[in-house]
């Protein structure tokens, strides 16, 4: 599941890399995409959008708590243990926590509990107890925020060339995750009005895109972009010392470099942390 926090173009630019041609874009965007699951595995959650499929155990009470999710397409029930998902709960059957997440909104964050309607309002009374009783399809990563790129698509797009034409430069950039109607795909590379992606990207569907659609691209919360900025200078910057564990400075000696994620970067990540589910 290819995605990036932060674009080729933005570690490249001034105040970052200060980097000009094209020659390293591969290797930037390969090592952003490493960063960015250094940074889900130091949060334990994922900051870009996927449609997925999850599995959970039930304790016969009435709350179930999950992965990160932005919106529940179905919650189905394993009632009798056979392994088959038989009872499809109704939306008025549960709700989603805490209230006012939004994780559709830049502010936002992600639903992390499923919690039984009052019995007046639904007709469940709680989350069976025993292991994988409950089955949940949706949109899950701590939010799903978009933004119009501005730029749409030129001529129609068939479900399986990963090379695109689109109307305009410059805003389209490598290591975006972009939203094409509901497909998602990833995009590789990009020159001119021309663009490589990874079609049926995150978890999506790839379908036939008419002339002149928009193309969104997927917004990601500012300290984790900054996390990775930090986190990709730096990397980029200890090529130069053969990625060794220390470096020589005159009148110093030998200094330690640190390996691992950055303390600033941690810093930056400390609030968005959450516990395994």
């Amino acid at each position: 599941m290819p995605h990036s926090y932060v674009t080729v173009t933005t570690v490249k630019g001034t105040g970052v890399l200060n980097l000009t041609g094209t020659a390293y874009d591969t290797r930037l965007r390969i090592l952003i995409e490493d960063i960015s699951r250094q940074v889900d595995r130091f949060t334990n959650r994922t900051f870009q959008a996927y449609s997925g499929t999850f599995y959970y155990d039930g304790d016969g009470g009435t709350f179930l708590h999950v992965k990160d999710v932005v919106s529940v397409t179905s919650l189905k029930e394993d009632t009798n243990q056979d392994g088959t998902f038989e009872t499809t709960w109704d939306a008025k059957d549960y709700f989603l926590l805490p209230h006012n997440a939004q994780p559709t909104e830049d502010w936002g964050r992600a639903y992390v509990t499923l919690q039984v309607s009052p019995k007046s309002d639904g007709t469940q009374d709680a989350f069976l107890k025993g292991p994988k009783r409950y089955e949940i399809v949706g949109t899950f990563g701590y939010v799903a925020v978009t933004r119009d790129s501005g730029v749409n698509t030129s001529g129609s797009w068939n479900s399986t060339t990963t090379t695109l034409d689109i109307s305009s430069t410059g805003t389209i950039e490598p290591g975006m995750s972009i939203l094409v109607d509901s497909e998602r795909m990833y995009v590789e590379s990009a020159s001119g009005t021309t663009i490589s992606v990874v079609r049926k990207a995150l978890g999506s569907t790839a379908g036939t895109h008419a002339t002149t659609v928009d193309i969104n691209y997927y917004q990601h919360p500012g300290p984790v972009v900054e996390a990775c900025l930090i986190q990709a200078a730096r990397l980029w910057r200890r090529r130069d010392s053969g990625f060794a564990l220390e470096i020589g400075i005159p009148d110093l000696g030998s200094i330690p470099v640190r390996t691992g994620l950055d303390r600033d970067v941690q810093e930056l990540l400390w609030p968005y942390r959450r516990l395994h589910v």
